[in-house]
Formats: C-alpha cells, sequence, structure tokens
C-alpha cells in the first residue's frame, strides 16, 4: 500500500521533470530580439493554453499528495481512486504543456516545418501548399498541393498573421469558408 504511493510520487516527479525538460528546451528556440522577425518566426500555441495546463498539472499533483497524505494516515473515505483520477487529472494536465510545447510551424523564409506531437518533423516549401481554408471560427487549415490537410492553426496562436500575411505575399489561394 505505501509501496504503491511511493511509486506513484516518483513516477509524479518524474513526469513533472520531463514537462520542465522539455518546456525548457522548446523555449530555447526563442527569438531572443524583441524585435521579431517577419522571416524567421515561430507560429505557436498561445501562451495561455501552456500556463492553464501547467496548473491542471500542479493542482492534479498537489490533490494527488493531499489524497495520499490522508490515505496513508488510514482515513476511510479516501480510496485508491482518489489517487487515480488526481493523477489522470495531472497527466492531462503534463500531456497539455507537452503539446503547447512542441507543436507549431517554423518559418524560415519561405520553408516551413510542421511540428506536431507523436509525429515527425515536416518540412515543405511555401509553394508546397496549394489552398487555405480560414473556417468559421478563423482557424486556418493549410492543404498541400494533392489537396491533403496538413495542419490546422487557430486564430489566437502565436504569429499567425504574420503567416496568414506571408501566404498571401506568396499568392496562396486563401479562402473563407462559407456557412
Amino acid at each position: 500500500m505505501i509501496g504503491t504511493i511511493i511509486r506513484y510520487i516518483i513516477l509524479v516527479i518524474v513526469l513533472g521533470i520531463i514537462g520542465e525538460v522539455i518546456s525548457h528546451l522548446s523555449s530555447k528556440s526563442k527569438i531572443t530580439d524583441k524585435n521579431v522577425s517577419t522571416t524567421h518566426y515561430k507560429v505557436k500555441a498561445p501562451a495561455a493554453l501552456k500556463y492553464a495546463c501547467m496548473a491542471q498539472f500542479i493542482l492534479g499533483m498537489i490533490m494527488f499528495i493531499i489524497f495520499g497524505f490522508f490515505y496513508v494516515q488510514g482515513n476511510e473515505t479516501v480510496e485508491m481512486g482518489h489517487l487515480y483520477v488526481s493523477s489522470i487529472f495531472g497527466a492531462i494536465g503534463l500531456y497539455g504543456v507537452i503539446w503547447a510545447s512542441i507543436w507549431g510551424v517554423s518559418v524560415h523564409e519561405s520553408q516551413l516545418e510542421i511540428h506536431r506531437i507523436f509525429r515527425i518533423k515536416k518540412v515543405l516549401s511555401i509553394t508546397d501548399i496549394g489552398q487555405v481554408i480560414i473556417d468559421k471560427k478563423e482557424a486556418m487549415v493549410l492543404y498541400d498541393k494533392a489537396n491533403k490537410k496538413l495542419i490546422k492553426i487557430d486564430a489566437l496562436s502565436d504569429n499567425y498573421d504574420y503567416l496568414l500575411d506571408l501566404l498571401k505575399l506568396h499568392n496562396i489561394s486563401v479562402k473563407k469558408k462559407e456557412l
């Protein structure tokens, strides 16, 4: 019983360290100049999403520690289900932090690198994009020449406007989706 809780606490600590390492490594690729270059930038998930997911992870871990303390004390109202739910809640938050750190589109002049979690990075030229459709929620969906969906970028993403301007500059077909 106590050995299981100790294993969970070690798992929580390891997951927290992994999340921080991934977050730190992804922040190294940020442009340090305050004047953002319009030829080299990264379209990424909003920072608020990353902070919300980190708060969920921390809350899950705090709940786990509190429930674990009462479980070890022998409190009859705390069961292993409390520990499972709090660790799953924290793990979902950690997944969100990792996703927000990895996901994005790096733009280097006319070359795009699409980064998605659990997939290999896709490198393509701006000329490989066939069309762009802006949906009813202002999200940008990029399609290749074969009309295969490449990635969907929400309008709240950082540097969304820079990418849209670049696509228009290269005469890529940008259409608004009709209702």
